[in-house]
């Protein structure tokens, strides 16, 4: 069995004065575990917040756990959810989103990815990330053209190379974490997703103290007092969970 011990959610637009982009499921009992995600729709196109949020609303009916081997089938299904938003409004036909989902039960961490959100664990006084960002950077480091070290201040950084649409190749990727390889600290997960507009201002100075990472409460306050301190660059948001594993 597993039971939430703390819990902290944010997705606030990059301005008042302009729609979020971001949408998001809160952590959502599914049998014995729990179901969260983070949907950012894609800029450039009409579209990007009806994408995001159809995302969510699929996923918010789920009933079943997601298994490493159904995610394929999950995302598949979603797309279809986007791609029917243009039935009702023609100009929704390029309508696009990244999703990141993560369950967590008994058994570990499943997790489907398509696009640059980011899912991190707490290891030790750090945040490990566990998602592949689906970039042209990303793509780059991949195919060893460039290092991190070489893209790290190159612009068009967030260029992604794939999302959930009616007019994009559909790529994801899936992946199963068991308990036994868990990072847990006196059986406790710390678990983060991040949409780009969060982990962009973590990743510039990706430090708290341990009290502050250890609480998922408290790292979302810090969090979100350092984007609007230093000006947010995209809507962002944050889903921070403490789960305990008995």
């Amino acid at each position: 069995m597993i039971s939430i011990l703390s819990s902290a959610v944010f997705s606030m637009p990059k301005s008042l004065e302009r729609e979020n982009q971001d949408s998001v499921l809160h952590p959502k009992q599914v049998n014995d575990g729990y179901l969260m995600a983070i949907a950012d729709g894609v800029g450039g196109y009409k579209g990007g917040h009806e994408a995001s949020s159809a995302a969510i609303m699929s996923l918010s009916k789920l009933s079943e756990e997601i298994k490493v081997d159904n995610i394929g089938k999950l995302f598949t299904s979603i797309r279809r959810d986007i791609t029917a938003l243009s039935s009702n409004d023609e100009s929704l036909v390029s309508a696009a989103t990244t999703l990141t989902v993560c369950h967590v039960d008994s058994s570990g961490l499943t997790i489907g990815h398509s696009g640059d959100c980011r899912v991190y664990v707490k290891q030790s006084n750090k945040l490990k990330q566990i998602t592949k960002d689906h970039t042209q950077h990303q793509m780059l480091i991949d195919d060893g053209v460039f290092t991190a070290r070489q893209l790290k201040h190159a612009k068009g950084k967030n260029i992604i190379t794939t999302a959930l649409s009616a007019n994009i190749v559909l790529d994801y990727q899936a992946l199963c974490i068991p308990t036994s390889e868990l990072p847990l600290e006196n059986g406790i997960l710390s678990l983060f997703i991040m949409s780009d507009g969060s982990h962009n201002i973590w990743e510039a100075r990706p430090r708290f103290s341990d009290n502050t990472l250890s609480n998922a409460c408290r790292f979302a306050t810090s969090l979100k007092r350092r984007i609007e301190l230093k000006g947010p660059i995209d809507d962002y948001s944050l889903i921070a969970v403490n789960i305990k594993f008995d």
